[in-house]
């Protein structure tokens, strides 16, 4: 990996940490938002890949999430979130690729059981995502994606995430536990094996948890 990839990666990554670190705070102001963090465990695959040996993946993703409401029973729920995938060979042998992208998911949300102990939700929207590594997975001494013959990979991903889960009131925090499936719409790797060549899109089954604190009263 030459100097200006380098470079590239780590100012993308610095550009999305400032925006965060710039719009999250503003928007915590809002009268009954949420600010806290989630994590959990990524099962990502890559889809549209039909000659090509490779199967799911489990990576991870965490970061923050806001969610800002809008009424009673709807609300905007915004995350920067850190998510690693890819796909791994199907037979155990052969080249698999790790894929992390920096994801800003934008969900409209739905609240069920407003004002109860346990609430249920549900969510949907899109999201955008840079990808900030890129490995082919050949052994012990794995590679940059750049470096590999036959393997193309985009920097942009952008897709949509359904999802739901529950809220549990604790006060002056709220628990958080759900599960989601993001789809991308965009290509975002090409293999090249001399007798075909195929475009993939991201795909990924998450389940989380995450814990919040309630900004500017109930």
């Amino acid at each position: 990996m030459d100097v200006e990839t380098r470079w590239a990666r780590r100012t993308r990554v610095a550009l999305l940490c400032g925006i965060a670190a710039t719009l999250l705070p503003m928007l915590a102001e809002a009268q009954g938002g949420r600010l806290g963090v989630i994590g959990g465990v990524n099962f990502a695959t890559l889809r549209g890949l039909d000659d090509v040996d490779l199967d799911k993946r489990t990576g991870s993703m965490g970061g923050i999430s806001l969610v800002l409401p809008l009424g009673s029973t709807f609300a905007l729920q915004t995350e920067a979130l850190v998510v690693t995938g890819g796909a791994q060979p199907s037979s155990g042998t052969g080249d698999g690729i790790s894929l992390t992208y920096a994801q800003v998911p934008v969900l409209l949300r739905l609240s069920l059981g407003a004002g109860s102990s346990i609430a249920p939700h549900v969510y949907a929207g899109p999201y955008f995502g840079l990808r900030i590594r890129c490995q082919i997975d050949t052994g012990p001494g794995d590679s940059d994606c750049d470096d590999v013959g036959g393997v193309n990979t985009e920097t942009v991903d952008v897709g949509g995430i359904v999802g739901g889960g529950l809220d549990f009131d604790l006060g002056g925090l709220v628990l958080t536990g759900g599960a989601r499936y993001g789809f991308g719409v965009s290509k975002v790797a090409e293999f090249d094996t001399g007798s075909v060549r195929e475009s993939a899109k991201n795909g990924s089954f998450s389940i989380y948890a995450g814990l919040a604190i309630r900004l500017g009263g109930r």
